[in-house]
């Protein structure tokens, strides 16, 4: 997915949240909770926008090391065997 779309399909998403009582609700917590303050949509949408690739990529970075990717599976395995290697980056 490109960067624009994927910056459209957050503030579509944003944009319609605010069409439900509880999303709206939740969202607010959400915010005083993590940032001790209210960013309305419009600020939302700006941040949003100043996002660019090399600052995603750099983060992509910090996150998602090699030495620290782990993986869940549920199910019957059926005798599925992962190494490491295949869990790199």
């Amino acid at each position: 997915m490109s960067l624009r779309r994927a910056k459209d399909q957050l503030k579509g998403s944003l944009v319609l949240s605010l069409e439900s009582s509880m999303s709206c609700m939740s969202n607010l917590a959400r915010q005083e909770m993590y940032f001790d303050r209210f960013y309305g949509i419009d600020d939302l949408i700006g941040l949003i926008e100043k996002v660019t690739s090399e600052q995603l990529q750099e983060q992509a970075r910090e996150f998602f090391q090699g030495d620290s990717i782990a993986v869940t599976v549920l199910g019957n395995l059926n005798g599925l065997k992962l190494s490491r290697n295949q869990l790199a980056c």
